[in-house]
């Protein structure tokens, strides 16, 4: 649906080519038209019926993000090569959720008595493809760390806050997390530099990071209580070691962040130049993907100064982006000019169909 209005005498000409494309069927959650590019006057507005449509079934189109995170301290000896193959395996399982980006990183303890440590954090590999993932899960071994407990909630939080981990926007994120051993806190290791409890915790929440933890090895990795307020505080889970089907459990664990959603919306940049307004503002409700589910909005786009702007809008669910449109104006300025010499607002979406991605808190 497309609304032609005018303002101060400008006048623009809209035609939606991508909409009548809602009529197919959905391979995956989208958004259409799939691509639109035109031209506005300055103080001229136009409305045009935006289709979000999140499909049923195993989204092959997810967004998310999966950081493996180790205790690499010498405790660890008897237990490094299991974290390995089973990080291994799962991810290579991820794939089937469609655009899955994983990083690695590893933590002992910090440098000097009496923590004992040689290193308090390290990143393996930054989030990207699973190549390079692989490369940074090879490097993990297991020496040193001093005491007994180690700096994972300063590993937690680093991982979690720094910008060279590598965490995309508008991603579901996680945090698969090995270790044997609890972890210091100054609140209980007077004169410790890393974070607390509370610190670490504040920082997965506010960055809407999931932790599933594995109790491994000598399984004290919940001494402190500190995995189960975690995993608690973030939706996540404690693991007690590694089962026989842990693999396919993790898998699945991952995959149900995309099951059920409660707010499908449209993200749109902040552009000076022009402006654009969604109604509804986004849908609010308890849904699952047991059916297809379409929401419309209408977005409108106005005119306020001269220049050329190329950008993405998304349709997102519960934060999480799950379909890409690319649009394109111009906004000119001027006196108006006859109908027929305006430019046509194409839905190009024929072209820019299948583009697609996917969810969550963010």
């Amino acid at each position: 649906m497309m609304r032609r209005t005018r303002t101060n005498s400008w006048q623009v000409a809209l035609a939606a080519v991508g909409c009548i494309l809602a009529a197919v069927p959905a391979l995956a959650d989208s958004i259409l038209p799939v691509s639109v590019t035109g031209t506005l006057s300055v103080g001229a507005s136009a409305t045009i019926r935006k289709t979000v449509t999140i499909s049923a079934g195993t989204p092959t189109t997810a967004q998310g993000d999966v950081f493996f995170l180790t205790d690499a301290t010498g405790s660890m000896g008897g237990t490094i090569g299991d974290v390995q193959d089973n990080a291994t395996a799962i991810l290579a399982g991820l794939s089937v959720y469609g655009n899955i980006q994983t990083g690695a990183g590893s933590y002992r303890d910090f440098n000097g008595s009496p923590w004992g440590g040689d290193y308090e954090y390290r990143l393996d590999a930054a989030i990207d493809g699973a190549a390079s993932t692989q490369a940074g899960i090879n490097t993990w071994s297991a020496a040193g760390g001093g005491d007994a407990p180690e700096s994972q909630l300063y590993a937690l939080k680093a991982a979690t806050e720094s910008g060279a981990t590598g965490w995309r926007a508008g991603s579901e994120k996680f945090m698969l997390w090995f270790g044997d051993y609890e972890g210091h806190d100054p609140d209980l290791d007077p004169g410790y530099p890393g974070p607390t409890l509370a610190d670490t915790i504040s920082a997965l929440t506010t960055n809407g990071v999931t932790v599933l933890a594995f109790n491994v090895g000598v399984s004290r990795l919940d001494a402190r209580g500190q995995a189960t307020a975690i995993t608690a505080a973030t939706a996540g889970t404690l693991y007690a070691g590694f089962g026989s089907n842990i693999v396919d459990t993790i898998i699945a664990a991952i995959g149900s962040g995309f099951d059920t959603y409660s707010v499908v919306d449209i993200e749109a940049p902040v552009i000076p130049g022009l402006g654009i307004s969604i109604v509804p503002a986004g849908y609010v409700g308890s849904y699952d993907r047991s059916i297809d589910r379409t929401f419309y909005f209408d977005v409108t786009f106005t005119g306020l100064a001269p220049g050329t702007y190329s950008f993405d809008m998304f349709g997102r669910v519960d934060g999480g982006r799950v379909a890409t449109e690319s649009d394109r104006f111009t906004v000119v300025g001027g006196p108006a000019v006859p109908e027929p010499a305006s430019l046509l607002l194409l839905g190009t979406g024929l072209a820019g169909l299948g583009r697609a991605w996917r969810k969550r808190r963010g």
